[in-house]
Order: structure tokens, then C-alpha cells, then sequence
């Protein structure tokens, strides 16, 4: 079972978006930077916000001041993975990361995982924590898509959208068809993954948690012992895996692509910056499909210049030296592109929320 563990991590982020989860150093996650919010803090939930089906959503904001950035991790990562970010931009305003169902403190929930259902989430967990736009959207890799989502659903409450290396609609036809070899390792690791997950839930018959520890992800071992035994004993939640495998198959299957593709809408003149990682995944490969890895990054890089002409203001710039975890290889790139869209931002008033008479009607644009 323990190479079905290692699959499973390196899928995530593997067949997401192109690099291997487990190659990320336990030093860079756990590597405080000076006045980063304390690690054993997440040993503890921050808002938790009443949702369907009696669960419960975990959203932790530090800083004051408008507009809230709000954070949306990549598929297989939760709040914690922005930290370091979150404490340097928690000295310029409000900035907000949340967990997804199954992931973090947030409970695992009965409704599919598909990019609708998880953006329905995020409109919840927002409302309930009681913030109020304007919102600067920040999405890593499969989190681009509730990011675009929520945009779409209300461009009004906007003010701007930092994409870091993105997932894109189509990108297991587009990847296939571009570099099939290199594609290829990519979709085995993704079913993988999947088949990973489902043994997992399947090896624990009618117990609330699994049974096998390795299915159990082994967080670093630089944490503070409370944080390790909470990571692990919510992660071991059958109901947990379920929410993930329904994530994954979403992504995969092409569900949540057509579901991002059937909202897309322009998003006008709403500032829109997308980074694309310069370095090749740091995954092994060999022969034919270490001879495609040109050919993927052109995709890749097609597919991202693509999402930027979502606004008549989008932008989109090649990070060199940075891996798909641009965040922590060069922070002070998407911090720059998060402070410029704050300064753009600073003292605007959403749309819907103007005065009549003023700026033309309200209304919820959605």
C-alpha cells in the first residue's frame, strides 16, 4: 500500500496541475520567514461557518482593512499551505484563506465535489464570516476554478483576480493532444490517485475512519506534535476521502471543465494577472516523455494566455526560477501582483452596494 501512498500525493498535484505534491520540502511549508502566523495556530480552526447538511467551513483571516484577498488553494492542499504568504500580506489588509469540504477543519460534505458545489462553498463561507467586498481572488492550480467561478457568479463584488500557475478548462484533451507522452505519465498518476482513494475507502467497510495508515498523508515532521496528530486525525475521516475522491474525479472526468466553460463570461475591465511557473515540473522523467515537456509548457503557457483574455485588463507573466509552487519559490512576484491590485482597489465601492442615484442602480450582478 505505501507505493498506492506515494502515487496518491504525487497525483494531486501531478495530474492537477503538473507537479508532484510530495517533492515540495517539509523546510519550505514549515520555514517561518520572520513574523509568519505561528504553526501550532493551525492546530485550531479559524471562523468555522454553518453549511448544509450540518457541516462546517473553516476559513482563517488575519489583518484589517479593504479590500479582502481571499485565498483558494490547489486540489490536495489546504489553508495551511498559505502561511507564509498570508503573513506578509496580512500587513497591508484583510487577507482570508479557506479549506475546502474534506480538507483542513472544513467537514467533509455529502453534495459532489465539483467545481460548482465547492464555489457554492466558498459564496458561503465569505458570507458567513461576514466580510464584505470588494474581494481580491487568489487561486493556486485547481483553486483558479472556484476563483473564476465566484468571479463569474459576481463580478460586481470583484476587484481583481491573481491566478497562480492555473489549472484550465480542457486541459487533459489539450495536454493529450499536445504531448502525449509526457501526458501520458501524467494521467497515470492521476488514476493512480483515484484508485489510491477508493481502496482506502473500500479497505474501511462501515468504520468511520480508514484502516491502513498509509492512507493517511504524514505531514511534516518540523510541525509541532498537535498539528501532526490533528492533520492526521482528520485526514484519516472516511467521510474525508469520500469528499476528495468526488474532487478529483470531478477534475478529471472533465465535469468541473464543462462546468467552468457553460459560466464563462467576460470579465470586463476587472484586473486579471496570471503567473505561469518557468520551470518544468519537478517530477523524474525519461525518454519520449521528457522530450514533451517543451511541448507541455507551450500548452501550458497557450492555456494560461488564453484565461488571461477573460479581461480586457488581464496580464500574464512567466515566472523563471519558479516551480508550480510559485508561492513559495518566489513570493515577492504574487505579492507584488496582489499589491498592485490592492492599490488599484483601495477605497472602491462594489457595485452592487452604490447609492442610487450616484453610479446607477444596485443590483447583484451574477
Amino acid at each position: 500500500m505505501r507505493s498506492r501512498g506515494y502515487s496518491l500525493r504525487a497525483a494531486i498535484c501531478a495530474g492537477l496541475a503538473l507537479a508532484a505534491g510530495g517533492l515540495i520540502s517539509s523546510a519550505a511549508l514549515s520555514q517561518d520567514s520572520g513574523g509568519d502566523i505561528p504553526l501550532d495556530t493551525y492546530a485550531r480552526a479559524g471562523t468555522l461557518v454553518s453549511a448544509p447538511g450540518g457541516r462546517k467551513l473553516n476559513i482563517r483571516c488575519v489583518g484589517a482593512g479593504s479590500p479582502v484577498v481571499v485565498l483558494t488553494a490547489g486540489g490536495g492542499d489546504q489553508s495551511l499551505t498559505w502561511r507564509s504568504l498570508q503573513s506578509r500580506l496580512a500587513e497591508g489588509g484583510t487577507v482570508c484563506a479557506w479549506d475546502r469540504a474534506g480538507f483542513g477543519f472544513s467537514d467533509p460534505s455529502p453534495f459532489p465535489q465539483d467545481v460548482d458545489h465547492r464555489t457554492d462553498d466558498l459564496e458561503r463561507v465569505l458570507s458567513g464570516a461576514g466580510l464584505k467586498p470588494p474581494f481580491i481572488l487568489v487561486g493556486h492550480s485547481l483553486g483558479s476554478f472556484e476563483t473564476l467561478m465566484y468571479a463569474f457568479r459576481h463580478r460586481a463584488r470583484v476587484a481583481g483576480v491573481v491566478l497562480v500557475d492555473p489549472s484550465a478548462p480542457d486541459q487533459d484533451v489539450r495536454l493529450k493532444r499536445a504531448a502525449p507522452f509526457f501526458y501520458k505519465l501524467i494521467d497515470g498518476f492521476q488514476q493512480g490517485a483515484m484508485a489510491g482513494l477508493q481502496a482506502c475507502i473500500d479497505g474501511a467497510a462501515e468504520q468511520e475512519r480508514v484502516s491502513n495508515p498509509d492512507c493517511v498523508a504524514v505531514p511534516p515532521k518540523e510541525y509541532p506534535i498537535e498539528l501532526r496528530e490533528v492533520m492526521q486525525q482528520r485526514d484519516g475521516l472516511i467521510a474525508a476521502k469520500r469528499s476528495q475522491l468526488s474532487l478529483f474525479q470531478s477534475m478529471f472526468s472533465g465535469v468541473d471543465s464543462r462546468q467552468l466553460r457553460a459560466a464563462w463570461r467576460n470579465l470586463g475591465d476587472i484586473p486579471v494577472t496570471v503567473l505561469s511557473a518557468g520551470l518544468p515540473p519537478p517530477i523524474p522523467l525519461e525518454g519520449e516523455a521528457k522530450e514533451d515537456v517543451p511541448l507541455m509548457q507551450a500548452e501550458w503557457w497557450k492555456m494560461h494566455d488564453e484565461i488571461a483574455q477573460v479581461s480586457s485588463r488581464g496580464t500574464r507573466r512567466t515566472v523563471a526560477d519558479a516551480t508550480h509552487y510559485i508561492y513559495l519559490d518566489q513570493p515577492g512576484i504574487v505579492l507584488d501582483a496582489i499589491d498592485t491590485m490592492r492599490a488599484g482597489a483601495a477605497g472602491a465601492v462594489p457595485r452592487e452596494v452604490r447609492p442610487k442615484g450616484k453610479t446607477g442602480p444596485q443590483r447583484r450582478d451574477r
